[in-house]
């Protein structure tokens, strides 16, 4: 099924499509059912906040998901209630007509589900068992009671209301980054003598240039964080030589031969004729690199969701 077919077949059962999140929704007595078509993980997820009142009547809607999983356990991934949520993944299927029929008994079940009483809706901010309206925060439908949403406006105009008035100066921002990740090195440099540790001096060099650009630079970017990954490679590949002379340098001193730098950089060039000893330099490299992008990902995803974000108007 085509994301234009999933489209046209949640309007036939009833359900609203929006654009904005590219998902289908239905709301029934203060109930929000959405279902989302995610073609990467290949399935379709189906979510939607609701409390029960107690334990007991917690457990009905419980059984009544197991109930419903049992009927389709061919065809579903996941079906729990679970943090004041209800859950249901549906499997996709190569037959568009499977597809349909799963959606379909999956929309009836939720109307039933929000019939039988036992459970209440509730604003997915606050989690609060109030009348919510449906708005798309960045890019997912979300709903959210009146106060979160005044609430989460004011902070977003607030939030941007900083930003912009910061002014990124990259040339500044570049130098803070260069001594951040240079002060990275010396610490792996020093770190290196006492153990190998490759992996976290990827992650001290890339915190250090990000910290560094982001006190001289004012605003970081997506532009500034890929050149403060580019710089701190460059750095790991010069700090893990230098890590390596200065460990030639100390062995060539506790052999008798003093200390002799000269020495010890001609020791480390000879030593990359040997391919396991070149290998071993490139793995090093590779690890710490790694643990870079890993660092940046990280980055990016707190930035991502830790900002405010800008709440449409409720689309009911």
């Amino acid at each position: 099924m085509t994301e234009s077919e999933f489209q046209e077949f949640m309007i036939t059962v009833g359900y609203r499509y929006n654009e904005k999140s590219k998902s289908a929704f239905n709301t029934f007595e203060g109930f929000h059912a959405i279902i989302e078509f995610n073609e990467k993980e290949n399935r379709y997820n189906m979510s939607m906040g609701a409390v029960s009142a107690n334990s007991s009547e917690a457990s009905v809607i419980q059984t009544k998901i197991r109930d419903f999983y049992s009927d389709h356990k061919n065809n579903i991934i996941k079906a729990e209630y679970r943090n004041k949520s209800v859950h249901v993944s549906l499997k996709m299927t190569i037959d568009s007509d499977i597809d349909k029929s799963e959606l379909k008994d999956l929309a009836r079940f939720v109307i039933e589900l929000c019939k039988t009483k036992k459970i209440s809706p509730i604003c997915k901010v606050c989690s609060r068992q109030r009348k919510t309206g449906l708005y798309v925060v960045g890019r997912s439908l979300t709903p959210i009671c009146d106060t979160c949403v005044t609430r989460k406006r004011r902070q977003y105009e607030h939030r941007k209301n900083i930003f912009i008035k910061k002014k990124q100066n990259m040339l500044t921002g570049l130098i803070g980054a260069v001594f951040g990740a240079i002060f990275g090195a010396a610490i792996y440099v020093f770190l290196y003598q006492l153990l190998p540790s490759y992996g976290i001096a990827g992650g001290i060099i890339l915190i250090l240039a990000f910290v560094g650009f982001v006190v001289t630079g004012k605003r970081a970017t997506k532009k500034s964080a890929v050149i403060c990954v580019i710089i701190s490679v460059i750095t790991l590949l010069m700090s893990e030589y230098a890590a390596i002379v200065a460990n030639m340098a100390i062995l060539i001193e506790k052999a008798g031969g003093g200390i002799a730098l000269s020495e010890a950089i001609s020791a480390t060039n000879a030593g990359f004729s040997d391919m396991s000893y070149t290998s071993s330099f490139l793995m090093d490299i590779g690890i710490g690199t790694a643990v870079m992008i890993v660092i940046g990902v990280i980055y990016f995803l707190k930035r991502k969701y830790t900002r405010p974000l800008k709440i449409s108007k409720n689309v009911l």
